[in-house]
């Protein structure tokens, strides 16, 4: 009724709908005005020559992309048709200024329709999208500029393309051209998209380099025909190159939408570090490793997750989630079960032994037998990423320092590299501290400091036979800052201070009766195989480090028969020590010779010795009381009257820390 009632007020009041039923002369020649000027557009429409619009369609893109933008052949539009549709011959597409001699595409010829209704509906779906013998050249330079960025001023989200609904996409001998100079990596790539309704239809299949080492890459996928938004595109891709393999098989979640798929991804290789040569993403040293996960992309952000494998004789699982916003930020979540020791000496730089397949590793070592590893730290890629890392292993295997879990956290900002914490706990005591790294120069500056607490000193010098030479607990400090690219050189240049205390402790009574060469009582305690032990009371070692040479302040280790006081430096650079201990006794020994023991040599193989000139003199002098006063006097020079005091052990600690 309300409806009847609106029909009948259109009727007797609306003037349009009066002269529609009731057209004057007025309207008559209105309506064939238009009727005219329509089938004027149409048969212009139909009678134009579309080429006439290829000069000014290729002078209005180079203006507005800044590039020589050019259509060279035959130009058809059939508008006339549910799926209008357009044909391009010869599209050139130049490359900017600073790369004018390579155009960015050469096509022989594009074709391409759309869907009328949809059109007129705000949205495009094309049913067909044909490239014939395209050529398409990319340029990445290493300040970050890219070819075939049309609108380079506009930011960089990191998000995927989008296209939109291509029902069937045809690529007939398509031509890849990839040069990434950052990181010296080529690619020339054959790219084919056929019709077959069964097989692969998509097929990019390229070979190049990556930093001068074969780079291989295949990406297969089904046909493109009748695809649908919310069916998904299934695909498999591999990449091998710089020591590394990577594979994945997955589906674009919403086809055309690049920006969205998931995937299962295998990597492996002889090192991680290697993959930034492939992924753009900083990575540490490593030995051999394999792991499989889950990666999804979900527009600029990447993850791969549910990850498990093996790294050298370690496993490792956790999460990586990769920001690729204009500047890369990379956050990761690692956990061991059970950790080798040896695989994180690799991280920190010692390089590791492989066979001719780089799939078994020896434990790492420092080259040309150095115990700090010297591999340099790349501060270049550190410099493009920020981002965050926590690892933590639950369990070490059983290893000579006695690790037993490890605990370290990262964060990374803007070419400063942050370590907090670094965490080492033993069978009994721990290691704890913070590192700083500055990156933002060539060569980068460190701060360091670790504190240990309750090392056993069972650990340093294990038992023989059944006896324990030395027990107790081990407090020390090591405060370092300088420059280096890796840790060898670091401590090579540093500056700061060594101090290591022990408070209190036991010693086998024989080796503290030589610290003072006490002949009467250490010698015969040795050959007899006394098990006794001795007190100590304290032990201090506190060393100024300049220049990467620690010169020691105060070595002092104090026994209850013997007070031993040192000197002497030790070179982290040359990795050598030069240390001179000198002993008295605090009780009077009959034959005591008073010569310095001497440790010298290389940190990982010291040599312990006497300064044999010392006894010489010390005999040189007997002989002489022997020949003035009488033969008994001789002695006189072998005894000691045992006038050592205690050292003020309290004063000492307190000075070392």
């Amino acid at each position: 009724m309300r409806l009847r009632s609106w029909r009948d007020w259109v009727r007797d009041n609306d003037p349009v709908y009066a002269a529609a039923r009731r057209p004057g002369s007025a309207e008559k020649w209105a309506a064939g005005v238009v009727l005219v000027l329509v089938a004027v557009v149409v048969l212009f429409l139909a009678l134009f020559d579309w080429n006439m619009l290829r000069g000014p369609i290729g002078r209005w893109a180079s203006v507005k992309y800044d590039r020589q933008i050019a259509l060279t052949g035959d130009l058809d539009v059939n508008l006339f048709s549910w799926t209008p549709s357009a044909v391009v011959r010869g599209l050139k597409v130049g490359g900017p200024d600073w790369a004018r001699d390579r155009d960015t595409a050469d096509v022989d010829e594009v074709r391409a329709s759309v869907r009328l209704r949809k059109l007129l509906a705000g949205q495009i779906e094309m049913p067909l999208l044909s490239f014939t013998r395209p050529k398409v050249v990319l340029i990445s330079t290493k300040d970050g500029r890219k070819s075939w960025e049309l609108n380079p001023d506009k930011p960089d989200t990191g998000e995927g393309l989008k296209l939109p609904v291509i029902q069937q996409l045809i690529i007939t001998d398509g031509q890849l051209s990839f040069d990434e100079q950052r990181r010296g990596l080529t690619l020339q790539a054959a790219v084919n998209a056929r019709e077959a309704a069964s097989g692969a239809g998509f097929l990019l299949d390229g070979r190049g380099t990556v930093n001068g080492s074969p780079l291989t890459l295949k990406i297969e996928g089904g046909p493109f025909m009748n695809i649908r938004r919310n069916r998904p595109y299934r695909f498999e891709a591999e990449v091998s190159g710089a020591g590394s393999s990577l594979t994945g098989k997955g589906a674009i979640t919403r086809p055309f939408d690049l920006g969205r798929f998931d995937a299962t991804l295998t990597m492996e290789g002889r090192n991680m570090s290697d993959l930034y040569l492939l992924t753009g993403v900083t990575l540490p040293n490593t030995p051999p490793y394999r792991l499989s996960g889950a990666l999804n992309r979900n527009e600029r952000i990447w993850t791969f997750k549910d990850f498990d494998g093996r790294v050298g004789a370690s496993d490792l699982s956790g999460e990586v989630r990769v920001d690729s916003a204009q500047r890369l930020r990379v956050d990761a979540q690692l956990t061991s079960r059970r950790l080798d020791i040896d695989d994180l000496a690799a991280v920190l730089g010692a390089r590791t032994r492989t066979n001719a397949a780089g799939t078994d590793t020896e434990a790492p070592v420092a080259v040309g037998g150095k115990l700090l590893p010297d591999a340099k730290l790349q501060t270049e890629r550190l410099r493009t990423m920020d981002g965050t890392l926590t690892y933590r292993a639950a369990a070490v295997k059983a290893n000579e320092f006695d690790v037993r879990a490890v605990n370290l956290g990262a964060d990374l900002k803007d070419g400063i590299l942050k370590l907090d914490p670094i965490s080492f706990n033993f069978n009994r005591g721990e290691m704890n501290g913070t590192a700083r790294i500055n990156a933002t120069r060539d060569t980068p500056y460190s701060t360091v400091d670790l504190r240990l607490s309750g090392y056993p000193l069972e650990s340093i010098i294990p038992a023989r036979n059944g006896s324990v030479p030395l027990s107790g607990r081990a407090l020390g400090r090591a405060r370092l800052e300088g420059p280096g690219a890796s840790i060898h050189d670091f401590a090579g240049a540093s500056k700061g201070s060594l101090s290591l205390v022990v408070p209190n402790g036991k010693m086998r009574a024989a080796f503290a009766e030589l610290l003072g060469i006490n002949a009467s009582a250490g010698l015969l305690k040795l050959l007899s195989g006394d098990q006794s032990e001795s007190q100590i009371r304290c032990a201090v070692a506190d060393f100024s480090v300049s220049r990467g040479t620690a010169t020691a302040r105060t070595f002092v280790i104090d026994t209850d028969v013997v007070l031993a006081q040192g000197k002497g430096t030790i070179n982290l650079g040359a990795e050598t020590m030069n240390l001179r201990i000198e002993g008295e006794s605090k009780k009077p020994r009959l034959l005591r010779l008073w010569a310095p023991i001497t440790v010298s040599g290389p940190l990982t193989a010291p040599k312990v010795g006497v300064d044999l000139g010392d006894v010489v003199s010390q005999g040189g002098l007997a002989g002489l009381l022997g020949a003035v006063v009488a033969p008994v006097t001789a002695l006189f020079a072998f005894v000691d009257p045992g006038l050592a005091e205690d050292a003020d052990c309290g004063r000492l600690i307190a000075g070392a820390r």
